[in-house]
């Protein structure tokens, strides 16, 4: 599945998994990839933060939600449940939008519009900055199929990695 994945879309896959660790979490939750939405210089990225939803903004809401692990995870750390069924709808999210390879704007889309009869923590978080899952997806939507609007190139990952890193130390007020 990864091979439909944009070099965007699979940049979001390994920055979830890196704020799990700089966490200490023993899994890669929903939260975790709306951490890394916010992260990228995608049209995910601009729509969420058009809202309020930010990185820091997200990542202090996760520690109060569901606060910080006790040790870091040594090796692979494993997806949720709702996690893999973000991942596995943003190919329909792609192709309701036409295409075939799956953005960072699909799997935004996914976490958006996915079942909320048990709200994940990441629609509690967004709800935490004051913003609507709806909202979002408007806004998301008007990136996604505004004619000529060229979707910003991706971070190097060094680059996110570094920030994400740096950020472990700052904590939100």
């Amino acid at each position: 599945m990864f091979a439909l994945f944009t070099d965007t879309a699979r940049r979001v896959v390994v920055l979830a998994q890196e704020e799990a660790r700089m966490l200490n979490h023993s899994y890669v939750g929903t939260e975790h990839l709306l951490i890394a939405l916010t992260s990228d210089r995608a049209q995910a990225s601009q729509a969420l933060t058009a809202h309020g939803v930010t990185r820091e903004a997200v990542r202090g809401h996760i520690l109060e939600l569901v606060g910080e692990g006790i040790a870091a995870s040594p090796g692979h750390i494993p997806f949720t449940v709702d996690s893999k069924q973000v991942l596995l709808n943003a190919l329909s999210s792609a192709k309701g939008y036409g295409v075939t390879d799956i953005d960072s704007g699909h799997i935004l889309h996914s976490l958006l519009t996915g079942d909320t009869s048990t709200p994940p923590v990441a629609h509690l978080a967004i709800a935490a900055c004051g913003a609507s899952t709806e909202a979002i997806s408007q806004s998301l939507t008007e990136l996604m199929t505004a004619t000529g609007a060229p979707e910003a190139g991706p971070e190097p990952i060094s680059v996110l990695l570094h920030q994400i890193r740096r950020g472990h130390h700052e904590r939100p007020a």
